[in-house]
């Protein structure tokens, strides 16, 4: 028969007692995390939709696509400072709303690129329901060798590829340059190419702005081109970040105020776990959607 101290059984039952108050507490604080991450895209999607002049709904919002909070911020960025030529690489969810952005303005023009014939026509379809296709011009070519400088390494598993630069014939005086494409499956650093490929294109107040820089890639990136172009560089904590590059000195109007709730999850949610996963819930899309994008 063993004998057990009594004093170790009230240490073991403490011990015990103290790690499930500790599992509640995380539970707890994953659990408000999650709340305040929905509640913010909810606001930031209604408010969105407000500002829309579209008829029927926008694409979901979810997974690869661009979260309502940047969306939100970009419409009211263009409606504010009436950029006359913008580009993107990268279509959907985005070129509706720059496209409704421009048409309320009623002046610019956006260029879309797309390395994809199927999600080209689909944005193509959605613009030309509501009628903004004037608005957009879509060009669209299968992704090719990029032989310029790159982050990407000489050995790496995947060699850089990155958009025909032919698609880029004829853009000049680029007032806003929106990045969220190629997919990050292309290479490493896929994102790269776009403003060495357009620096000498760039208005003298051009912005940049880089989508999803919660992952450190978009963020070397984002700082490489600050280094190398002369941009300063600003992030916003939304919730798959944003980077946005300014001229020095230049006229820039200050961003739109982010939602009260997009605030409180920047502040309690400053690192890019997913805590929503591990309580069992998938904000993914069905399985094949947006397979190719990143």
């Amino acid at each position: 028969m063993v004998d057990i101290n009594p004093s170790d059984l009230e240490k073991l039952e403490r011990k015990l007692l103290q790690a499930e108050k500790d599992s509640a507490g995380k539970f707890t604080k994953d659990l408000l995390i999650v709340q305040n991450r929905l509640y913010a895209q909810l606001e930031s999607l209604s408010w969105l939709q407000r500002r829309m002049a579209i008829k029927s709904q926008l694409p979901p919002l979810r997974s690869w696509a661009t979260s309502p909070d940047v969306l939100l911020r970009l419409h009211a960025h263009i409606m504010a400072t009436r950029p006359s030529v913008i580009v993107e690489f990268g279509s959907g969810a985005s070129t509706l709303v720059i496209a409704d952005a421009l048409r309320q303005n009623g002046t610019g023009k956006l260029i879309s690129i797309e390395h994809s014939d199927h999600y080209g026509s689909q944005t193509l379809g959605t613009l030309q329901a509501e009628s903004l296709e004037g608005w957009v011009d879509l060009r669209i070519g299968e992704l090719e060798a990029w032989e310029g400088e790159h982050l990407n390494p000489e050995d790496a598993e995947k060699p850089s590829r990155w958009y025909p630069v032919s698609l880029l014939e004829g853009v000049e005086n680029v007032d806003l340059l929106w990045v969220d494409g190629p997919p990050g499956a292309t290479c490493l650093f896929s994102r790269y190419p776009a403003l060495p490929a357009l620096a000498d294109k760039l208005s003298p107040n051009a912005e940049v702005w880089m989508d999803d820089t919660i992952r450190q890639e978009e963020k070397d990136i984002c700082e490489r081109w600050a280094k190398d172009h002369g941009f300063e560089l600003e992030y916003f904590p939304l919730e798959k970040g944003l980077g946005r590059l300014t001229r020095p000195g230049a006229q820039a109007v200050a961003p739109a105020p982010m939602p009260q709730a997009a605030v409180a999850v920047a502040v309690s949610d400053g690192d890019a776990d997913h805590p929503e996963r591990a309580l069992g819930l998938d904000f993914s899309l069905p399985e094949g959607q947006g397979k190719d994008r990143g």
